[in-house]
């Protein structure tokens, strides 16, 4: 057997969390044991695993350690660095889930290759003590970004991530967002925007996506939404006019 163990400050739980949510649904049929606890104001997640499933299990924790960092430590960042006038804060919300999206790619491959384990993985650790190129990296995006910005600028800017995602397309059924493989996207949580109108949109910026394809129904609220900000760049399914989603 194998023990992997997850680590991270006690009062980000919610990434603990966010990783513990993702494995299992992930993981679902390989032979593994989940525990959560915290110890010494650090919150644990450890994992037992036979050691053909080690490695499997290995790259899937990595990678949603990439995600955690990628989208909640670089939100909350940019959450204190970037506040342009102009801007509602559903809209500024929505910059920066954009802001994450046109890097996400990049910053996570960057994340797994600076990740070094024996076994127990320091989520902070990792980002206070070896990751200085990217904090760089953000504090120089974030001194680009204008002073004052409007919805006109923001739409544009959104149309203009889209653009360079062409081709990756994600999909989403009874309010939640899944990719290629169907596997759910739930990076919202990373945010603390998963809930209200807007939180959709958000969804799907933070996949990555050039376009989304919708299996069903949204609410009206979202719907505003998507067409305010997504646009062309929605398509939509044969089943989302069907009679069972009307």
């Amino acid at each position: 057997m194998e023990i992997l163990k997850i680590t991270e400050r006690e009062n980000n739980l919610s990434n603990i969390a966010y990783m513990y949510g993702g494995l299992m649904e992930i993981l679902s049929g390989a032979s593994k044991n989940f525990s959560t606890y915290t110890d010494g104001g650090r919150s644990v997640l450890e994992i037992e695993t036979p050691l053909d499933y080690a490695e499997m299990i290995r790259t899937e924790v990595e990678d949603k350690i990439a995600d955690i960092i990628a989208v909640n430590y670089k939100y909350s960042y940019f959450s204190s660095a970037i506040k342009p006038y102009g801007l509602t804060p559903d809209e500024n919300g929505i910059l920066l889930s954009a802001l994450i999206s046109a890097d996400i790619d990049d910053d996570k491959q960057y994340i797994k290759r600076k990740i070094r384990s024996e076994g127990e993985y320091s989520v902070d650790g990792l980002f206070n003590f070896r990751l200085s190129a990217i904090k760089k990296k953000w504090e120089d995006v974030a001194s680009y970004i204008p002073k004052t910005f409007d919805a006109e600028k923001l739409k544009d800017f959104i149309a203009f991530i889209l653009e360079e995602k062409a081709g990756v397309r994600v999909f989403v059924e009874n309010g939640k967002v899944f990719d290629r493989h169907f596997r759910r996207i739930n990076r919202t949580s990373l945010t603390g925007r998963e809930y209200g109108d807007d939180r959709l949109v958000n969804e799907i910026l933070l996949s990555a996506c050039g376009e989304a394809e919708l299996l069903s129904r949204v609410t009206e609220g979202e719907e505003n939404y998507l067409k305010e900000y997504i646009g062309g760049k929605i398509i939509f399914g044969k089943t989302y006019f069907s009679a069972e989603n009307n």
